[in-house]
């Protein structure tokens, strides 16, 4: 076994925290770890004790936010087995570490959370007579409570998982951030931007598959510049890279370059924040085949950019829907959403989104007291 640092207790070697969060932090940036970097935020405001293992890149912010990337499993093993925690929080997609966090609930006290921001766990349990389905079915009915993303995923976990209704909360992954506190976008970003006209934006990993086909529609997007750039010829999009290949994201850069020159603009760095550049786009794009609920088309939302998404799984009202990987269909929904602007933009004044770091919170105190109410 490992020996963990002092600070990766919580406070001091023999305190640990009340609630322990296990998943990722940014950079890089993807939905689970912007959720986990502005729900930090508002921990820090609670009187609740805490500490997030990140268990994805060296990313800290100790003595809150600790990366514990390096032996992973060892750490797992160590932590799961010994601590002394009265809430784990597990963010974690990885069915390995559902699988001990299930385990370990049978095993040790505490109140086990896991939050669901994709359909990894609808695969596995639509498929019963799998061994994963099985284990799958059986790690969730092991926890004290689910958050789901989307109402898609927890009507799963209720009717196909066979759990409770009162364990299942439906709670969207975005919290607002702080924007006094975001910085602004590399000045070559603020320049393409300034350059082109309208600005389309979207984010995703490069080289992800589901199904045999790009996860996050990159293709599409750069056949969307090239099918709009005959009609609007300052047409510029930026697409924030969270992470991929090295190898593969330069071929799809030389490819997305010979066909729409310096039209797109790939940002392949890790950026503090995106949300100016969200605020600075006139359209989000979200062209992926599979999603959680998608914490940044309610980012794009919330900074009143008008969003076109694919119709893969439930989306707020206010975006405009495509068919899943139907080009023709993506192609039109665009140009229409672009001749609509003004009327789209006003449509999101005043948009607000349920406190969501709250009801997580709340979720905290209620189990809190219920452990209080044993003893």
């Amino acid at each position: 076994m490992i020996k963990l640092k002092p600070h990766e207790f919580g406070l001091s070697r023999n305190k640990w925290p009340e609630v322990a969060l296990i998943g990722s932090f940014p950079p890089p940036h993807g939905g689970i770890s912007v959720h986990l970097q502005r729900f930090a935020e508002r921990l820090d405001d609670s009187d609740l004790e805490y500490v997030l293992y990140n268990t994805v890149s060296s990313s800290e912010r100790p003595p809150r936010v600790v990366s514990v990337c390096r032996n992973k499993l060892k750490w797992y093993l160590n932590f799961c087995f010994r601590h002394h925690c009265k809430i784990l929080h597990l963010y974690s997609t990885s069915w390995l570490s559902r699988v001990m966090f299930g385990v370990v609930a049978r095993l040790r006290s505490g109140n086990y959370i896991l939050s669901i921001h994709g359909r990894s766990i609808s695969v596995a349990i639509n498929n019963p007579l799998s061994l994963r389905g099985r284990l799958t079915r059986w790690m969730l009915n092991q926890m004290d409570a689910i958050i789901a993303c989307n109402p898609d995923i927890a009507r799963e976990c209720i009717e196909v998982g066979g759990l409770p209704k009162e364990k299942v909360h439906m709670i969207p992954a975005f919290i607002p951030s702080d924007m006094k506190n975001v910085a602004e976008p590399p000045d070559y970003v603020c320049r393409f931007i300034q350059d082109h006209n309208p600005i389309l934006f979207s984010v995703g990993w490069i080289g992800q598959k589901f199904c045999d086909q790009d996860i996050y529609g990159i293709d599409m997007l750069v056949e969307l510049i090239e099918r709009l750039g005959n009609d609007y010829n300052q047409i510029g999009l930026v697409l924030s890279v969270n992470g991929g290949e090295k190898e593969e994201i330069a071929q799809v850069i030389t490819e997305a370059k010979s066909r729409v020159g310096n039209r797109v603009l790939f940002v392949t760095e890790s950026l503090d924040d995106v949300a100016r550049i969200y605020q600075s786009s006139d359209l989000f794009l979200r062209p992926t085949n599979t999603d959680g609920d998608a914490v940044s088309i309610r980012e794009a939302l919330w900074a009143g950019t008008p969003v076109v998404a694919s119709d893969i799984v439930p989306r707020p009202e206010v975006c405009v829907v495509f068919k899943s990987r139907d080009m023709n269909d993506f192609e039109a929904k665009v140009r229409i959403a672009i001749l609509n602007l003004q009327s789209l933009k006003e449509n999101l004044k005043g948009y607000e989104a349920a406190d969501n770091a709250l009801q997580i919170i709340e979720i905290y105190k209620h189990l809190k007291k219920e452990i209080s109410e044993c003893f």
